[in-house]
């Protein structure tokens, strides 16, 4: 296929690996290869032939672009453990394209990691959509601010902080999201119950999207 995308995922503490296998893009025609995640953004055309990549984190979009039919990459995936410690201890990782969400509970090991994230990944041309009720979001220890739930669009870093009880409703620009709960909302005991699904892309069908857009390598 001409124009494509996947999204590769593993548990968290892993990393996503790559190596291109085969290469037929037409540079002088625009085609391309973007790879993109959480702290991942490099586009790419010339000289992949035998070239390995690791991402940063335990997500990656793949997305390639071709002017012609019949041309394109292969490329084989893998995982390996990360080098280095991105997530904490309370950490979740939520993948498909509807799901359940609840906040943790206080613990031993989300007492201690400042806050508490949960990630969400659907499909690439999707969108996000959040409905949660937040309950017993009291003062906390540290003020009225302190005690909050953030959610972040992972592509365009929207970030929206939803402070108090109530019911929230949420929608993503992209297919990447991510929740915070804070320290005083978790030493407060309380609580996020709701759930996620898909909306359909505002990218309409045949319009290049923004995310071809950005740094570009070799």
């Amino acid at each position: 296929q001409a124009d494509c995308a996947v999204a590769i995922g593993r548990p968290l503490g892993e990393v996503v690996t790559l190596r291109v296998l085969e290469s037929s893009l037409n540079c002088s025609a625009g085609d391309m290869l973007l790879l993109w995640g959480r702290l991942t953004w490099r586009k790419m055309c010339r000289k992949l032939l035998g070239m390995t990549f690791s991402s940063k984190t335990n997500t990656l979009v793949v997305k390639q672009r071709c002017r012609q039919p019949g041309g394109g990459v292969l490329l084989q995936y893998g995982s390996q453990l990360a080098p280095e410690t991105f997530y904490r201890e309370c950490d979740m990782q939520l993948f498909g394209p509807w799901g359940e969400i609840v906040s943790p509970s206080l613990s031993p090991a989300t007492s201690k990691a400042g806050g508490c994230r949960l990630f969400i990944n659907v499909a690439p041309h999707a969108r996000i959509a959040i409905h949660a009720l937040a309950t017993n979001m009291d003062n906390g220890t540290k003020g009225a601010n302190a005690s909050y739930i953030s959610i972040r669009d992972i592509h365009s870093l929207r970030t929206t902080t939803f402070h108090g009880q109530q019911v929230l409703y949420w929608e993503s620009e992209s297919s990447q999201a991510e929740m915070e709960f804070s320290e005083d909302f978790l030493k407060a005991q309380a609580s996020l119950r709701g759930q996620y699904w898909t909306l359909q892309s505002w990218v309409p069908e045949g319009q290049d999207p923004q995310s071809w857009k950005g740094k570009e390598g070799t």
